[in-house]
């Protein structure tokens, strides 16, 4: 019998030892927290994934938020923004050749007969300023304040340097009280995108084989929640949006709707890469080009086009609308609202029925026998 402190007394241990202390060490992802259950653990990722993933994939949309406000707002000019102007013939051209001698881009001129006329296409939004002139032909500036001070600042800082001295201003329609700076229609509704966006996500890695009629249900429900809640603040809360609550509900509900069925879309067509791609198609070019901050005309003409398209700029806009311009673009912003959701939805529906046709085959075919075989 060997000594008990003799390598070969020592050695059958060794394996013994080593597999005790296997079990004991800690998975690579439990880190921070014991007690992880074990088809949780093996579900992760490894670890060269785990790290290089979320920092590829948050410097993505990082320098792609920089990249498009930057490019957008960073030296905002106007092209093609149009101008009221109800002046004689003379004045008109005058101005119009002083402002197309400074830039010829910046501006496009729509004539109106009287200074009335004019007002009432600045009331309806149909231009933001209008220049015409007094009852001793003196030019003045008609302007919307509700198109936001940088909007309105901009057309004064224009003509003043094409003139070369500046001139009235008159407010036809000023924003309210308690959004001194224009800015309260913009984070309402951008506060609904982002809303939207977390709830596709959070729905899609709780559920992400939920039926798309309860998945639409879920949507309704919380699209309808966001709309009331986002009109109690701003509406009655703290007045920040003039236009009445029922509507402010209506086109936020709409938005919310429409954002959640568009992340939701992206993400069924594009797996886990759809949550970074969702983020920047929605996030930041839909408020980007939203025209919250600035009219559609000061952004850059690759980013202009989605104002018009994008369910941000349409909620902007019928938002804006309702609040001051006797419900322009309304009509228009909550039927675009309800198409985008509905393609969306269709969308989804097509996808979840061509993936059920490619699986029917497999779960009907015999598996082979022996006999067969």
């Amino acid at each position: 019998m060997p000594p008990l402190n003799s390598p070969a007394a020592v050695e059958p241990s060794r394996p013994r030892h080593r597999a005790a202390h296997a079990d004991r060490q800690p998975h690579h992802l439990d880190d921070t927290e014991h007690g992880i259950p074990a088809p949780v653990l093996a579900s992760g990722a490894p670890p060269r994934k785990a790290i290089t993933v979320p920092v590829i994939t948050s410097l993505l949309v990082g320098a792609a938020f920089i990249a498009v406000f930057l490019a957008a707002f960073h030296a905002p000019t106007s092209h093609g923004l149009p101008l009221g102007v109800a002046a004689s013939d003379s004045a008109a051209a005058r101005v119009e050749l002083e402002i197309n001698d400074l830039d010829r881009q910046a501006m496009t001129f729509h004539r109106y007969p009287t200074a009335a006329a004019a007002r009432t296409a600045i009331r309806h939004d149909e231009v933001p300023a209008a220049l015409v002139t007094d009852a001793h032909q003196n030019l003045k500036l008609l302007v919307a304040g509700a198109q936001g001070p940088s909007a309105t600042g901009s057309v004064q800082a224009t003509l003043t340097a094409a003139l070369g001295h500046p001139i009235p201003v008159t407010d036809v329609v000023p924003l309210a009280h308690e959004d001194s700076r224009g800015l309260s229609i913009f984070y309402s509704c951008f506060g609904v995108v982002l809303a939207g966006y977390l709830f596709a996500v959070s729905s899609y890695q709780i559920a992400p084989r939920m039926a798309l009629a309860a998945r639409t249900a879920s949507m309704a429900a919380f699209s309808v929640a966001s709309g009331v809640t986002v009109a109690a603040i701003a509406c009655l809360g703290l007045g920040a949006i003039p236009a009445p609550f029922a509507t402010t509900a209506a086109v936020t509900a709409l938005l919310a709707f429409a954002l959640a069925a568009s992340a939701g879309l992206i993400m069924r067509a594009c797996g886990p890469a759809g949550i970074p791609l969702a983020s920047i198609a929605l996030l930041i070019l839909g408020n980007a080009s939203s025209g919250g901050i600035l009219p559609p005309q000061y952004l850059p003409s690759w980013l202009e086009p989605l104002a018009y398209g994008m369910p941000p700029g349409i909620a902007v806009r019928a938002l804006r609308g309702a609040s001051y311009f006797h419900a322009a673009h309304l009509a228009a912003g909550l039927t675009l609202l309800a198409c985008w959701t509905a393609a969306c939805l269709t969308a989804q529906y097509a996808l979840d029925r061509a993936a059920r046709h490619r699986a029917e085959p497999k779960a009907t075919t015999p598996a082979p026998t022996r006999a067969t075989m």
